[in-house]
């Protein structure tokens, strides 16, 4: 079989600008890389590496509708290419289009029946499906013969962490993490699986110190300072834009800082008939960067609005009464909302915040929330976080419910009401029975969210009492109330 080059690492094409792109793109400066990818396409038009670097900067850049049209069209140039074919399925999946990606998946295994890649993606999507039995088939072959392939390997510690099979997902984590040759984003995403398994083990100090070594691999980033926000929509600057004349209350929406239990109150939700979802939509937050704040006008607010709720409207059936958008960081950008979609509501999910800080630096996001890597800026961007929403909730009129995680893992039916009641919805006692649902969930929560409310992970910042001092710390330096428990 021909060489190929690996998913989303394209080979350079000939020529000055190309190479220089793919340095951009290796060193994670993708606006760079899709800026130079873009001035080489002039002279390359049909460059399949070309049109397959720009899909990949498109997805780290949070388009994946555009990138799937870069990575078609590469595929189109280049039909033959597994790794096109990978990252196009990689980019289904994001975009929730679960069918076309299976079928691009099997285009993939056809023509690499045993691409780790391939057969990692598949056990990973059947997982979502709460598949478990038939992701298992599909990686005990390599597992079972031993393989030291580390993509293959922590597909299985996955499947192992969301099975609770903790002894055999630890060993899986501990051979790829012996190789030497170990990509450093795999030796991360290995280092907080490990952590994750060793939570499940009741291994507390040894989990810390895999998520701490995992963290340490990246400088911490940066957080999203209240100020600006607040300034750009400012009580003046609001009075001065009409809200849309369309007040459709098709959009509900659930925002809050990642790890809050947006999922668990989308899959709620989710379930009752007259409710779809997009899950974590890139819908308004592309709104938000298409035309700076200080643009908009009440034409332009409208317009937005048209877009956004034609973004919802096409999850949507002729029975749909609300469709629930669960990205959490659109708390950002209610401002727009409340001038775009004035009949939107939004549901403000909060948790204990040493749970919320302290979850998010247990999880490995990637280039996104870069303060997670750090505790104490973990606190800062929560007390920031809790700012912005102050002032939504004096200057705005569209309705905020503040939803806490504690109550409705506690006492799941008084809250599931009182969001019914909020949306304008009856009692459909299905809300109760989310995790019979067979909807695929692909958030980080995918497979706590298939199992009943449980409660233990209330308070689970005690665990790890000993290690988050600077984040108790960092919480009360920035004035954050902290629960008595």
């Amino acid at each position: 079989m021909p060489r190929r080059p690996a998913p989303n690492r394209p080979a350079p094409p000939p020529s000055q600008a190309a190479a220089r792109a793919i340095k951009a793109y290796e060193s994670g400066d993708n606006r760079a890389a899709l800026a130079l990818a873009t001035q080489a396409l002039q002279a390359h038009p049909r460059n399949a590496d070309l049109l397959h670097l720009m899909g990949g900067a498109l997805a780290r850049l949070g388009n994946p509708a555009e990138s799937l049209a870069r990575l078609l069209q590469a595929d189109k140039a280049q039909p033959m290419n597994p790794a096109i074919l990978l990252s196009i399925a990689q980019t289904q999946r994001t975009l929730q289009r679960f069918d076309e990606m299976n079928t691009t998946i099997e285009r993939v295994l056809y023509l690499a029946p045993k691409l780790p890649q391939a057969l990692s993606l598949k056990a990973q999507s059947l997982r979502e499906q709460g598949r478990y039995d038939d992701a298992g088939r599909i990686l005990a072959p390599a597992i079972d013969s031993g393989t030291d392939d580390p993509i293959l390997l922590m597909a299985h510690a996955e499947l192992c962490a969301a099975t609770r099979d903790t002894d055999a997902g630890i060993d899986s984590c501990e051979r790829a993490l012996a190789r030497d040759d170990l990509r450093p984003n795999v030796r991360r995403f290995a280092l907080f699986t490990l952590g994750a398994l060793l939570d499940h083990a009741q291994r507390y100090d040894d989990a810390f110190d895999a998520y701490a070594r995992a963290n340490a691999m990246l400088e911490p980033g940066r957080v999203t300072p209240a100020a600006s926000v607040i300034e750009t929509w400012s009580p003046d600057r609001l009075a001065q834009i009409d809200p849309a004349p369309d007040a459709s209350d098709l959009p509900l929406l659930i925002v809050g800082m990642p790890r809050s239990g947006t999922t668990l109150i989308e899959q709620m939700l989710a379930a009752h008939p007259r409710v779809e979802t997009v899950g974590e939509s890139h819908a308004l937050p592309d709104l938000a960067r298409a035309i700076p704040a200080e643009q908009i006008n009440a034409g332009v607010a409208a317009s937005l609005g048209q877009r956004y709720l034609g973004a919802l409207r096409a999850a949507a059936t002729d029975d749909t009464a609300r469709v629930l958008d669960k990205m959490p960081g659109n708390y950002l950008h209610l401002g727009l909302l409340s001038r775009a979609c004035p009949g939107a509501r939004v549901i403000h999910a909060q948790r204990d915040p040493r749970d919320v800080c302290l979850s998010c630096y247990f999880q490995n996001f990637g280039s996104a929330h870069s303060y997670s890597r750090d505790l104490a800026l973990c606190a800062t961007q929560y007390a920031q976080h809790l700012r912005i929403m102050d002032h939504w909730r004096a200057v705005l009129d569209p309705p905020i419910l503040d939803v806490h995680y504690e109550d409705v893992v506690s006492d799941p039916e008084p809250c599931v009401c009182a969001m019914l009641d909020f949306a304008a919805l009856a009692f459909d006692d299905a809300c109760l029975r989310h995790h019979e649902s067979a909807r695929t969930v692909t958030t980080r929560s995918s497979d706590q969210v298939r199992r009943p409310v449980y409660r233990s992970s209330l308070a689970r910042w005690r665990r790890y009492e000993k290690h988050i001092q600077p984040l108790t710390d960092a919480l009360r330096d920035a004035g954050v109330q902290l629960p008595d428990n």
